[in-house]
Formats: C-alpha cells, sequence, structure tokens
C-alpha cells in the first residue's frame, strides 16, 4: 500500500493574502507564489513539510471560542521555547491573547487568535 503524504493544511478565510501574511510573520515562513493565487495562498514550510494554505471563504464566519455557539474547526499548535517568547511572537505578528482555559491555568500553552478569529496556541517546549 502506498504511503500518502499530506498536500497542504488549508483555512478558510475571508482573505487568503492578509492572512497568510499573519502566520508568515508568525512562523517566520515565505509565501509560495508559484502555488498562490488571488482566492488560494500558500506558505512554504522551510523544512519541507506541507505547506499552511489559506482559502477564501465568502461566508466564512469566525469561531467564537471558548464559547460553543460558532465552534472551531482545527486549530494550530506552534511550539516555542518559552511561553513568553510565544506570546511575544503572537502579540508581533497581530495576534490577539485568548482566555485561557480554567483546568489550565498552568499548562505549557496559551491561547491566541489570529486576524480571522481562528483560535491557536503556541505551545512551549518541554524541559
Amino acid at each position: 500500500m502506498t504511503t500518502l503524504r499530506l498536500a497542504a493544511f488549508a483555512i478558510d478565510c475571508p482573505n487568503p493574502r492578509a492572512l497568510a501574511e499573519f502566520y508568515g510573520r508568525l512562523l517566520g515562513w515565505e509565501v509560495d507564489e508559484a502555488e498562490s493565487e488571488e482566492g488560494w495562498v500558500e506558505l512554504a514550510d522551510p523544512s519541507g513539510g506541507a505547506p499552511l494554505a489559506f482559502q477564501r471563504d465568502p461566508d466564512y464566519r469566525p469561531p467564537t471560542w471558548p464559547s460553543r455557539d460558532v465552534p472551531q474547526m482545527m486549530h494550530l499548535d506552534v511550539r516555542v521555547q518559552t511561553l513568553d517568547e510565544g506570546h511575544e511572537r503572537a502579540i508581533a505578528a497581530g495576534a490577539t491573547p485568548l482566555p485561557q482555559p480554567s483546568d489550565q491555568l498552568d499548562a505549557r500553552f496559551r491561547v491566541y487568535a489570529d486576524p480571522d478569529g481562528h483560535p491557536f496556541c503556541m505551545c512551549a517546549c518541554q524541559g
């Protein structure tokens, strides 16, 4: 049986270029212009993994996390050395801090929203 390989991880949003630029700032990745167009923009993983892609959805509604009124359909976890570093990187890129789950106040992650409201976590490395 052939091993399958992830081709891309696509995120729905109203403006693919703007959201790709946010994640490019956050991750330090570049837009792959050869694979991008108006309604689809890809960020190339410099380590050679699957790209992060952004797809236009004119009916996009942001999640209302932590409320489940409009549930999140996915979230990204970004590994950083420390929570302070993760916070600085997220804020500098344009993220908004979200409430930390009350049962996770001592956890090694913090929750943020990208400019379109998708939650993501900055996760500190273990040890």
